[in-house]
């Protein structure tokens, strides 16, 4: 109970480094599509080592009765830039504070043995991601939230209903040149504002 840095009625959010039982746990973490295979990698393998280096932090929302994993979602700072000129030979960039959600999912293990259960990804971000981001925002400047997100149709839907929209293809293509990660190639840059209404 005092890991549980914030719940609702159904789950609750931890941090990953929160107990050694959760180091265990994440082994049993799956994502049944192939898209999905380095979402879990990540977690099996990379996410303690980004946490000692200080490069992200994972939170793992689990089930109130059950302490199942039920998702698990990377955070870390980051800017966008949102204007750009020369000025005396040299590139001028306006940038506005972000955070980046760098990792993302659902545990497949859980949604097949709670089918009834409907709608997780939405809860985990709205309920979780959202306030924990928050949680920082009132302690530094944030205002914006963005993703790499996998270039499936779907997925990319699927983001927009969250309130995050892609960039003009100009805007797009500089992000993609200066800013996006070597391990997201191929991902599309999306982003919304934080206080968005949800």
């Amino acid at each position: 109970m005092e890991n549980r840095l914030i719940e609702n009625e159904i789950f609750y959010c931890e941090p990953l480094m929160a107990s050694e039982e959760n180091l265990r746990q994440i082994q049993k973490f799956h994502v049944a599509a192939d898209t999905g295979l380095g979402l879990e990698l990540y977690l099996k393998k990379h996410a303690v080592s980004d946490e000692i280096s200080h490069e992200a932090r994972t939170y793992l929302v689990k089930d109130n009765s059950t302490d199942e994993i039920v998702g698990y979602f990377s955070l870390k700072t980051g800017m966008v830039a949102t204007r750009r000129k020369w000025s005396f030979f040299h590139l001028e960039i306006d940038s506005l504070p972000a955070v980046e959600l760098a990792n993302f999912a659902v545990n497949s293990a859980y949604k097949e043995a709670h089918q009834g259960q409907t709608g997780i990804g939405s809860i985990i971000f709205l309920d979780f991601v959202l306030p924990v981001i928050k949680m920082a925002a009132d302690r530094v400047g944030i205002c914006i939230v963005y993703i790499f997100a996998l270039p499936y149709r779907n997925l990319i839907k699927y983001y927009e209903t969250l309130n995050f929209r892609r960039l003009s293809k100009t805007q797009e293509a500089f992000i993609h040149r200066n800013y996006k990660p070597q391990y997201d190639e191929g991902c599309i840059f999306m982003s919304r504002p934080l206080y968005a209404e949800d």
